[in-house]
This record gives structure tokens, C-alpha cells and sequence, in this order.
């Protein structure tokens, strides 16, 4: 585009440097005159502004950015072509990408790359509500300003979920380092794509190294989609088992096997500390000891002893997989034949009691019709898996035989969760975020409104009002007040100041403005003498201004047509001398213009107006006092 051959583009946006060059586009710092704030302004390169397909990429970018509004996706402002290369205007933040920030500062600590992970998995959840898949997550397109709040940027490749043409050649490709194994097979992305891309940023984050490289894009593709990823401590010794897991099931090939969001997994990054490490969810039964499966807790909620674990939807392998085991106190070695002894009777026991269970669920059903099944609209059952007793676990008996045997449950299905929202009207802005936000909703500003009962800066509308039901992670959006649209005209002391000055206050308070000058014996020109309304005027309204044009008089357009005997006497009266009197015939008032039929004009009528030393006309405004010459049609004349 030759961005920056230009000062200004769209007469509106002041370019300043260059400040990102990427492979289609290239980012400049401007500014935009109109509103006198920096933003950023990308622009596709005239290479690529005449192929329709790298024109359609970018124009998705504007499409899927400009209808998101969440405080970690850089936020679009407009959109415009100049010289047929498309450009898009964005919120511009200043800071670093977190690539730079991971090549100065890293690695980093656990807490520091959950404290990221929660923002960028916002905005990820965000879009992928909204039905956009950014498809490109990676550190270079997330900017991190110097409070560490961190911006998504770039949904040059989103789509959203329904497009058919989600495959369609060299579209579903990000970045190879990041991509996900379903992509780099030429799979259709989905949400499960972008927490993946995002394990690989939180893998980067925590050892300052990717989990796959090679000599070539492709070979770095053909990795993420066959080999199993490293633990983020074989790099970095000092990343704790717990994280190991976390990262690791963001990474895992089978999509189904990842968190089932994005905010899922942060929170799991959040929590680390009570999340199962990988050596514990793998570890082998001691010989005799009850075999149970774990499934990690959901983030932010530890596993309990003794609770029931529902698997999250999703999140069931697509084939068996071998059971994990939890990790219990384990006896001194046995003999090879104790083993074979003890697991022959660990077999027996083992076969009655799941023979037991088949028998107790036949009888269940021939009993009750409840077993018979769930109903046609029930939701899908889920497994959930009992962890056994204390008692239980160190061997003791239990009197409930079926407590050992895994129990299925069919629990209703999980739905989002909604909140009522607070009441917010009357509370400053940093106020309602704080009472938004401890009910897990966010807040965002619109435009101020004019309130008579609600102070400066305090809330005065809301969307949605206080009481409906909002699902967490959504937004409230605010209007603050600007006070009583009421202007005080009285207190502005407007007579007497000039017209210039008494239309500059008006405007300062959004009023509209309209000047009639009136004559005045005493008062100079240029300076008001009357305010219609005088005393209040709300904002919007026109305020009319009487001004003076000094000792001077108007000839009344009303005159024209007029007989000139009554002419003549309504101008002496108005304070002007009449000392003439001039006939015309047709063809002259015709030579000016006037279309005799139209206007009626009858014989005597007055046609024109002079003034002895000033231009004179009707409606004009001439010194009291003048003297007046009128014109007016003489049809004797016609025939001479």
C-alpha cells in the first residue's frame, strides 16, 4: 500500500513508523486526528491487495475482530481502503509481544504463565461462544502492555464454526510450531485446536523452548502429528509434576482428551498445586489393594477423599484405554509364588463380586421401572467413579459389597452457569467492575448519557437490568452519567457578550446555535441583546441568539408588490426618508429578471429599492435615517 508515502490516510489517520511487518500485512503506529488518540493501522500489502483470496483473509480479520468487545482482544476501531489496499484502525497497545517478553525473561514460574493463560484462555472462550476459532495462537499474536495485561491479536485466519470452507487449502494452517495435530492433518479446527496452540505457549513460557523442531516446516507439522510431546521439567527441571500434567493434556493428539475449554484449562494452570501429577495418575496398584480410577479434579476444586468424580463431557477416551491407578502405600516385595497365590484369590474375589453386581442390576431392573432406562430426553449419562472409604482402603471389610465396583450415574447435564445481575445504576465505574466481577460477569463502557438524578461518573444505565440471568464470563454494559442535560442560560451571562463568544459557550454544552440580528438604537453591532429560551435550555435544543446590528433599519422584504403610496409611508415609519419615486415599464422589470405573470405585479406596484451611499434591497439592512428611492411599475410607460 505505500502506507507510509502518505501523512494522513482516509483524511483522518496520521502515520507516524512502522512498528510491525508481517507476512501479508504491515502494522504502523498513527494517529487519529478526529478523536487526538494513537492507534494502530494495518494495512495489506499492495502485493496482495489485488488476490481476492488474501483480500477475503483480511476483510475476515475486520469481520471477527470488529464484533468482539473483551478486554483482552485488541479492540477494532474502523476499517477503510486507500488506493485499493484495505486497511484495518485498532486499538493500539503499547508493550511488547509475549514472544519478546518469553526471549528477555523467560522461563518463568508456574503462577506467572497461569496469570497470562487466564487472560488469553478469556479470549479464546470469548470468541469460541461467539462461534470464531482464531486458529493461530501463538506468543507473537499476544501483545502484553506494561501492566501485564495481555491482548489477543490477529484473527487474520478465524473463521467461525459453521464456514464449510474450514479446510480449504493453506487456510487452516497456523504457524507450524503451534499448530495442532488436527490441522497440520488437514483436519477441520476446532476449539480443541486453540487450547492446544495455547499448551504449546504455556510449554514455551515455562522452559523458553518449543516441544517439537525440526529442519523443516513440514517436518516440524509431521512431529505434532506422530510424537508424543516432552514433559515441560525434561527441559526445565525446576517445572513442578503437577504442571507437567496440566501442559501435557493441553497437548495431548486426541482432541477429546484435552480440557474441554479454554477457561478449563487455565484454571487448571491456576490451581497447579492440587492438580494429580502424571507419575501419580500412572502408578501401578500395591498387590491386594483396591483398584480405582481417578480423573484430575476440576480446576480450582481438589479431589477429596471419598468424593465421586464426574469425567467432564468430552472427555472420555474415544477407545478403552488402561485403567489409572491411584498410587497407594505399598507392603514389602513377595515372593514370585505369594503373587500368584494372592492374585488367583484376588481373581476369584474379584469374578463373585462382579458377578454379584450383574445379579443386584437384573434385579434392579425386573423391580423397578426406573432401571429401565433413561427417558428419551434425558441427557447423556456420564461415568462417575466412587473412590473407596478409609475403611476400605486399608482392608477392612465393607458391608456394602458393591461398593468396591464402579457405579454408573446419570447426572443431569451440565449447563452453564447464570447469575443474577447486580444492580449497578448509581455505583462509580471502578464500583459496578467490582461487583460485576465478584459474580464472575465483566463490564464494559458505552457511551455517557445525561441523567437529572444520577451524579457525574456514576452509572446511569445498565444492559441487562439487575435482576436477569447472565452466564459468567458475559458482559454488562454501562452507561455513566453526565449530569442534568439542563443548561443554566441565566448564570452563562449572555447578553451583552459578543455573538462569537456567547456561540462558543453554547456549543461547549452541546447546544445548537441560530443568530438573528435586530436592530438597536444604543447597543453596538455585533453584541447580543436577547436569549430565546432566556432561562434554561436542555442539551440539543437551539438557542436563539438576538444580535445587534447597530443603529440600523431593515427594509421590509414585504414591501415588494406593495402599492409605493403605502410603501412609502411604512418606511418613514420605520425611521427612513422616502425622496423618490421612479416609474418603469414592463420590458425593464422583465430585463431583471422578474417574471411578471408570476408575481402579479399591477400597476403602482414597487419593484425595487435604492438607498442614497449603500447597497440597498429589500430585506437589507441600511442606517436609520437613509434616503430612499423607490421603484415601482408604471404601465403608461408600455405604451410610449
Amino acid at each position: 500500500m505505500g502506507m507510509m508515502n502518505r501523512t494522513t490516510v482516509n483524511q483522518r489517520y496520521e502515520m507516524e513508523r512502522k512498528i510491525g511487518d508481517g507476512g501479508m500485512a504491515e502494522v504502523y503506529l498513527g494517529r487519529d486526528l478526529l478523536l487526538h488518540r494513537q492507534v494502530a493501522v494495518k494495512a495489506l500489502r499492495s502485493q496482495f491487495a489485488t488476490d481476492p483470496n488474501f483480500r477475503a483473509r483480511f476483510e475476515r480479520e475486520a469481520q471477527a475482530a470488529a464484533g468482539f468487545t473483551h478486554p483482552n482482544i485488541v479492540d477494532v476501531y474502523d476499517v477503510g481502503e486507500e488506493d485499493g489496499a484495505p486497511f484495518i484502525v485498532m486499538e493500539y497497545v503499547p508493550g511488547e509481544t509475549l514472544k519478546e517478553v518469553i526471549e528477555q525473561e523467560g522461563p518463568f514460574h508456574p503462577d506467572d504463565v497461569a496469570a497470562l493463560l487466564e487472560q488469553v484462555c478469556a479470549a479464546l472462550d470469548y470468541a469460541h461462544d461467539r462461534g470464531y476459532i482464531h486458529r493461530d495462537v501463538k506468543p507473537q499474536n499476544i501483545l502484553v502492555d506494561a501492566g501485564g495485561v495481555a491482548k489477543v491479536v490477529d484473527f487474520g485466519i478465524a473463521k467461525g464454526l459453521a464456514d464449510s470452507n474450514l479446510t480449504e487449502a493453506g487456510a487452516g494452517l497456523g504457524t507450524v510450531h503451534y499448530i495442532s495435530p488436527e490441522q497440520a492433518s488437514g483436519l477441520m479446527a476446532t476449539p480443541a485446536s486453540d487450547i492446544y496452540s495455547a499448551g504449546v505457549v504455556a510449554f514455551e513460557m515455562l522452559t523458553r523452548a518449543l516441544p517439537f523442531d525440526a529442519d523443516t516446516a513440514v517436518g516440524v507439522a509431521m512431529r505434532h502429528i506422530h510424537e508424543p510431546p516432552p514433559a515441560p521439567s525434561s527441559i526445565n527441571p525446576a517445572v513442578p509434576p503437577e504442571v507437567d500434567a496440566i501442559v501435557l493434556r493441553a497437548l495431548a493428539k486426541d482432541p477429546t482428551r484435552r480440557f474441554p475449554s479454554a477457561g478449563e484449562f487455565a484454571r487448571a494452570m491456576s490451581d497447579w498445586r492440587g492438580y494429580p501429577p502424571v507419575e501419580e495418575q500412572r502408578s501401578a496398584p500395591a498387590q491386594g489393594e483396591p483398584v480405582t480410577t481417578v480423573v484430575p479434579p476440576a480446576a480450582g476444586r481438589p479431589a477429596g477423599s471419598g468424593a465421586t468424580v464426574a469425567m467432564p463431557r468430552g472427555l472420555a477416551p474415544a477407545r478403552p484405554a488402561a485403567p489409572v491407578v491411584a498410587q497407594q502405600a505399598r507392603s514389602a516385595p513377595r515372593s514370585r509364588a505369594t503373587e500368584d497365590e494372592v492374585g488367583c484369590v484376588t481373581w476369584l474375589v474379584g469374578s463373585g463380586i462382579i458377578l454379584g453386581v450383574v445379579a443386584l442390576i437384573w434385579l434392579g431392573f425386573q423391580l423397578s421401572p426406573s432401571f429401565a432406562g433413561p427417558p428419551a430426553d434425558s441427557p447423556d449419562p456420564t461415568i462417575a467413579v466412587t473412590e473407596p472409604s478409609a475403611n476400605e482402603a486399608a482392608g477392612a471389610p465393607s458391608t456394602a459389597p458393591t461398593a468396591l465396583a464402579p457405579t454408573v450415574a446419570v447426572p443431569a447435564a451440565p449447563e452453564a452457569l447464570t447469575v443474577p445481575v447486580p444492580e449497578l445504576r448509581g455505583m462509580t465505574f471502578d464500583q459496578a467492575a467490582d461487583a460485576a466481577n465478584g459474580v464472575g460477569l465483566l463490564v464494559r463502557e458505552d457511551v455517557r448519557v445525561y441523567s437529572a438524578t444520577v451524579p457525574v461518573d456514576a452509572v446511569a444505565e445498565q444492559d441487562p437490568p439487575a435482576g436477569e440471568q447472565l452466564a459468567q464470563g458475559e458482559t454488562i454494559v454501562v452507561k455513566l452519567s453526565q449530569g442534568s442535560s439542563a443548561v443554566d442560560l441565566a448564570s452563562l451571562g449572555l447578553v451583552g457578550k459578543s455573538a462569537e463568544e456567547a456561540e462558543a459557550l453554547l456549543q461547549e454544552r452541546n447546544l445548537g446555535v441560530e443568530r438573528v440580528e435586530v436592530g438597536s438604537v444604543d447597543v453596538l453591532e455585533g453584541i447580543v441583546v436577547g436569549v430565546d429560551p432566556p432561562a434554561t435550555a436542555n442539551v440539543g435544543d437551539v438557542v436563539r441568539l438576538e444580535v445587534s446590528v447597530g443603529n440600523k433599519v431593515r427594509i421590509p422584504l414585504a414591501i415588494r408588490g406593495q402599492p409605493v403610496e403605502q410603501a412609502a409611508t411604512q418606511l418613514a415609519g420605520l425611521g427612513l426618508e422616502v425622496v423618490d419615486r421612479v416609474g418603469v415599464d414592463r420590458d425593464e422589470i422583465e430585463g431583471q429578471g422578474v417574471d411578471f405573470a408570476l408575481e402579479e405585479i399591477r400597476d403602482g406596484d414597487v419593484v425595487g429599492v435604492a438607498a442614497e451611499g449603500v447597497e440597498a434591497n429589500f430585506d437589507a439592512w441600511v442606517p436609520r435615517g437613509s434616503r430612499i428611492t423607490l421603484f415601482y411599475y408604471d404601465s403608461v410607460l408600455d405604451v410610449q
